[in-house]
């Protein structure tokens, strides 16, 4: 079905989030990825066209005229349960990977860009990959009270286009 017009239809092939990992590459050939521990959920950053403003003295019915500019990346961004001394979020690292000179703390404080990557499962089906290149551009550890345990948000800014041509 190509046109859904006054069509009504289930959502056949949705997906939920369930098993995602975001992962960090090795810088190795071939790469190696590693999966960041303890992630609760994942949200890729917003994909935004810049708008150019080309409205003159003369523009047709007195209206703005706008055209498309450069695209930009938006920061991707995780929300974690905070695990201090496990290796994908600590400062010493360790293993023999991706993070075996430090976690997401260390790559923030090396200011280092890496290659990521999100894994979806599609149920049985092969899984989604999103690759990306980008640096860690925000760690935060969450409230630290006695009601819940501590979280943490962390922040990947993109530093080049990627590919967004997801199946």
């Amino acid at each position: 079905m190509s046109d859904r017009t006054d069509t009504f239809y289930a959502a056949e092939g949705a997906i939920h989030g369930y098993g995602a990992q975001l992962m960090c590459g090795d810088g190795d050939s071939p790469e190696v990825f590693e999966a960041i521990a303890a992630v609760t959920s994942i949200t890729p950053g917003a994909m935004n066209t810049a708008d150019i403003l080309r409205t003159h003295l003369r523009s047709p019915d007195a209206h703005q005229e706008h055209m498309p500019g450069l695209r930009d990346s938006g920061a991707f961004s995780c929300a974690l349960v905070w695990l201090p001394n496990e290796q994908s979020q600590s400062n010493s690292g360790g293993g023999t990977g991706a993070f075996q000179g430090g976690g997401i703390i260390a790559k923030w404080r090396a200011r280092t860009t890496h290659n990521w990557k999100i894994v979806l499962f599609a149920d049985g089906s092969p899984s989604i990959e999103w690759p990306f290149r980008a640096y860690v551009s925000q760690f935060q550890p969450g409230e630290i009270g006695t009601a819940d345990k501590i979280n943490a948000t962390a922040s990947f800014q993109p530093t080049e286009a990627y590919d967004a041509n997801l199946p």
